[in-house]
């Protein structure tokens, strides 16, 4: 039978061996040209002005698709929704 115990044991081991010998610091990479960036950057972008302005752009072409999505969806609900409830009137 397998030892819960021992197998923990082991794999924190050999984690510890992994991260601790490991010449790479804890970062993140740039959602546009995927360079290492700082683990704290908010938002997830390097201080390229490209990088910042393609990501503005891409953040108000979500926000503006998340609208129409509800705006569509309210439709598609509100001609199955509304024939019921006028005829209960």
């Amino acid at each position: 039978m397998v030892d819960a115990k021992k197998v923990k044991e082991k794999i924190s081991k050999v984690s510890e061996k992994v991260f601790s010998g490991s010449k790479n610091q804890a970062h993140k990479h740039c959602r546009i040209c995927h360079k290492p960036i700082s683990i704290n950057a908010e938002p997830r972008v390097c201080k390229n002005v490209e990088c910042v302005n393609k990501n503005d752009r891409d953040e108000r072409n979500q926000k503006q698709m998340r609208l129409w999505m509800f705006i569509f969806f309210g439709l598609f609900a509100f001609s199955f929704v509304g024939p019921l409830i006028l005829n209960l009137i």
